[in-house]
Protein backbone atom coordinates (compact mmCIF):
# COMPACT_ATOMS: atom_id res chain seq x y z
CA UNK A 1 0.00 0.00 0.00
CA UNK A 2 1.28 3.44 -0.93
CA UNK A 3 1.17 6.51 1.25
CA UNK A 4 0.25 10.10 0.47
CA UNK A 5 1.93 13.28 1.64
CA UNK A 6 1.55 17.01 1.09
CA UNK A 7 4.29 19.61 0.87
CA UNK A 8 2.91 23.06 1.56
CA UNK A 9 3.38 26.30 3.44
CA UNK A 10 2.57 26.73 7.13
CA UNK A 11 -0.69 28.56 6.46
CA UNK A 12 -2.30 25.71 4.53
CA UNK A 13 -0.64 22.88 6.44
CA UNK A 14 -3.15 22.96 9.29
CA UNK A 15 -6.11 22.16 7.06
CA UNK A 16 -4.36 19.13 5.60
CA UNK A 17 -3.34 17.93 9.06
CA UNK A 18 -6.94 18.24 10.26
CA UNK A 19 -7.91 16.01 7.33
CA UNK A 20 -5.41 13.41 8.53
CA UNK A 21 -2.86 13.89 5.75
CA UNK A 22 0.88 13.70 6.36
CA UNK A 23 2.24 17.22 5.87
CA UNK A 24 5.75 18.54 5.28
CA UNK A 25 6.10 22.32 5.63
CA UNK A 26 8.34 24.49 3.47
CA UNK A 27 8.58 28.23 3.11
CA UNK A 28 10.12 28.36 -0.38
CA UNK A 29 11.03 26.05 -3.27
CA UNK A 30 14.57 25.43 -1.99
CA UNK A 31 13.19 24.32 1.38
CA UNK A 32 10.65 22.04 -0.35
CA UNK A 33 13.23 20.11 -2.41
CA UNK A 34 14.71 18.08 0.48
CA UNK A 35 11.19 17.00 1.48
CA UNK A 36 10.41 16.01 -2.10
CA UNK A 37 13.68 14.07 -2.43
CA UNK A 38 12.92 12.13 0.76
CA UNK A 39 9.36 11.32 -0.33
CA UNK A 40 10.50 10.17 -3.78
CA UNK A 41 13.06 7.86 -2.16
CA UNK A 42 10.43 6.37 0.19
CA UNK A 43 7.36 4.33 -0.76
CA UNK A 44 4.92 7.17 -1.45
CA UNK A 45 2.35 6.83 -4.19
CA UNK A 46 1.14 10.43 -4.27
CA UNK A 47 2.78 13.70 -3.30
CA UNK A 48 0.70 16.86 -3.55
CA UNK A 49 2.82 20.01 -3.63
CA UNK A 50 1.77 23.63 -3.30
CA UNK A 51 2.47 24.94 -6.83
CA UNK A 52 4.28 28.00 -5.51
CA UNK A 53 6.84 25.64 -3.94
CA UNK A 54 7.62 24.08 -7.33
CA UNK A 55 8.44 27.32 -9.16
CA UNK A 56 11.97 27.23 -10.51
CA UNK A 57 12.54 23.58 -9.54
CA UNK A 58 11.17 21.97 -12.70
CA UNK A 59 14.57 20.65 -13.87
CA UNK A 60 15.37 19.18 -10.45
CA UNK A 61 11.94 17.52 -10.22
CA UNK A 62 12.39 16.08 -13.73
CA UNK A 63 15.75 14.60 -12.69
CA UNK A 64 14.24 13.16 -9.51
CA UNK A 65 11.42 11.49 -11.43
CA UNK A 66 13.47 10.22 -14.38
CA UNK A 67 12.73 6.51 -14.95
CA UNK A 68 10.24 6.46 -12.03
CA UNK A 69 6.51 5.92 -12.09
CA UNK A 70 5.87 6.77 -8.45
CA UNK A 71 5.20 8.90 -6.63
CA UNK A 72 2.77 10.87 -8.73
CA UNK A 73 3.49 14.53 -8.03
CA UNK A 74 0.41 16.73 -8.16
CA UNK A 75 0.78 20.50 -7.90
CA UNK A 76 -2.18 22.26 -6.30
CA UNK A 77 -2.91 25.98 -6.25
CA UNK A 78 -2.33 27.78 -3.02
CA UNK A 79 -5.34 29.67 -1.72
CA UNK A 80 -5.13 33.34 -2.54
CA UNK A 81 -5.74 35.59 0.41
CA UNK A 82 -8.35 38.16 -0.41
CA UNK A 83 -8.49 40.99 2.07
CA UNK A 84 -11.51 43.23 1.98
CA UNK A 85 -11.61 46.67 3.47
CA UNK A 86 -13.40 47.22 6.77
CA UNK A 87 -16.14 49.12 4.98
CA UNK A 88 -16.69 46.30 2.47
CA UNK A 89 -16.76 43.78 5.32
CA UNK A 90 -19.41 45.71 7.24
CA UNK A 91 -21.48 46.27 4.08
CA UNK A 92 -21.33 42.54 3.31
CA UNK A 93 -22.41 41.63 6.86
CA UNK A 94 -25.31 44.10 6.74
CA UNK A 95 -26.45 42.71 3.37
CA UNK A 96 -26.25 39.10 4.65
CA UNK A 97 -28.32 39.90 7.75
CA UNK A 98 -30.97 42.30 6.49
CA UNK A 99 -31.11 41.14 2.89
CA UNK A 100 -30.16 44.28 0.99
CA UNK A 101 -27.17 46.51 0.40
CA UNK A 102 -26.78 49.64 2.52
CA UNK A 103 -24.29 52.24 1.30
CA UNK A 104 -22.02 53.39 4.11
CA UNK A 105 -20.59 56.90 4.20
Amino acid sequence: MYRMAVITDAETATGFRLAGVEVHEASDPQAALPHLRALVAADYGLVAVNESLLKGTEDEVSRLMRDRDLPIIIPFPAPQEHLESGEDYIARLVKEHIGFYVKLR
